[in-house]
């Protein structure tokens, strides 16, 4: 990896309002939440990720201009994650997702998109993008009618040297099988939790759906699956290597996957090796789990000292 490169975000930036509850009521019930929390989401978490292990980051996607657009753009500027600014006078707000997580830390959402899933050809002009980026899709945003257009064209114009990682994320059986099938021979790293990728490859086990996943793809690229609590596996030239857990006392995870990989990402672009590289997603992600909201990942000093012990 070319460590003058930048992590490029195309796609979005939501508004996650989490609500911790005692269990998900019946239809038409009710439930009272211990805690609510108002946070940048979706993309945001990859990119907080990103950039507290020190690589610079950009934001190639829509603000809006309502009160969830402005709190947008001032936790951007907090993290230091620079943004084409593509949103325009009078347009409307960012969307919002609202979380229900149980005592267990799984969640349960209801997704209410915004200006963010309207990314048109023409608020991409500005991305002058080098060969030494990285660029990330998530599945996500290749389901907007607008926005997955506008994205599923752009990469196939997008210069081949650049490196693109795709995280498919759990609505993946309704992303367009094109769409899906040009990810997975375009993509330099794939990064999918057990559930995804054994619906992707109709594999019962995460290790078959791994293997079978990299033995479709080009050379040189890299297949990651993340198994939660058990560690995760990727696929290299001697075969299928499993990279151990780090034990963690889950509260939440929200956000769990979007750190893994963020951090996996940034410590490849560091010049970490693929194994080091995803001990330390692990690690990064087993503390992640430990706190509440959706960008809680931890910064790379942090995740540096546990390495050494």
């Amino acid at each position: 990896m070319d460590k003058n490169g930048r992590f490029v975000l195309i796609g979005s930036i939501i508004m996650d309002i989490q609500l911790f509850v005692t269990h998900i009521p019946p239809s038409g019930g009710d439930v009272m939440a211990s805690t609510a929390m108002y946070y940048p989401g979706g993309g945001f978490n990859v990119l907080s990720a990103v950039t507290r292990q020190g690589i610079p980051a950009l934001y190639a996607g829509r603000i809006g201009q309502g009160p969830m657009g402005k709190r947008i753009r001032e936790v951007l500027q907090q993290e230091g994650i620079t943004a084409l600014h593509t949103y325009r006078e009078g347009s409307d707000d960012t969307g919002f997702v609202i979380t229900l997580v149980e005592p267990s830390g799984e969640r349960t959402f209801v997704t209410s998109p915004g200006i963010e899933s309207h990314i048109r050809p023409d608020d991409l002009v500005a991305l002058n993008l080098s060969r030494h980026d990285v660029v990330y899709v998530s599945g996500y945003d290749l389901l907007y009618p607008v926005s997955g257009a506008t994205i599923a064209e752009y990469l196939t114009m997008m210069n081949e040297e650049i490196r693109l990682v795709f995280d498919p994320g759990p609505l993946i059986g309704d992303i367009a099988p094109e769409r899906l099938e040009f990810m997975r021979r375009r993509a330099w790293l794939i990064s999918a939790n057990r559930a995804e990728i054994c619906q992707w490859m109709n594999q019962h086990e995460i290790t078959e759906a791994a293997a079978l996943l990299a033995s479709q793809r080009p050379p040189h690229s890299l297949v990651v699956a993340r198994d939660g609590e058990k560690g995760a596996w990727f696929v290299d030239n001697q075969g299928l290597v499993h990279v151990p857990p780090r034990p963690a006392q889950v509260v939440d995870l929200t956000g769990a996957g979007d750190t893994h990989t963020g951090v996996l990402v940034a410590f490849l672009m560091a010049g970490w090796s693929v194994y080091d590289a995803i001990w330390a997603a692990n690690i990064a992600a087993s503390i992640s789990v430990e706190k509440k909201g959706p960008a809680t990942s931890p910064r790379r000093k942090d995740i540096e000292r546990i390495m050494k012990r």
